[in-house]
């Protein structure tokens, strides 16, 4: 009952579909809107910044995730003072890697758009 109250809705708002095929329609949203969108520009500096890009990401994501799992610890330390502690410990680090990252991607943005742009 569930899957056909939150199915049926998506079946009456489709769009029509196009006689565009969806690998064509797919490759068109990637060549406008993706990364690689500005394929002339394939500097040295650019392919740099994406891959920088790319790992600020993945660390931001790895820091939230342990962030979660921290705070799983904490939720089932049952009062246990010492699993606590180990919780708080690994959030504060936590919240300070993602501060390093983030800083580390304002001074990139700021390396970018003021001197790499520039060139």
């Amino acid at each position: 009952m569930l899957t056909a109250i939150l199915i049926i809705p998506g079946l009456v708002f489709a769009a029509s579909p196009t006689t565009v095929p969806m690998a064509d329609r797919l490759k068109n949203a990637a060549v406008t809107y993706g990364p690689f969108s500005d394929a002339s520009n394939t500097s040295l500096a650019s392919t740099l910044g994406l891959v920088i890009q790319a790992a600020l990401s993945l660390l931001g994501i790895i820091f939230l995730i342990i962030t979660i799992l921290a705070g799983y610890k904490w939720m089932m330390a049952q009062g246990n003072e010492a699993e606590v502690e180990k919780a708080k410990e690994s959030i504060t680090r936590a919240v300070i890697g993602l501060l390093v990252t983030i800083s580390a991607w304002a001074i990139w943005w700021f390396i970018s758009v003021n001197f790499i742009a520039k060139v």
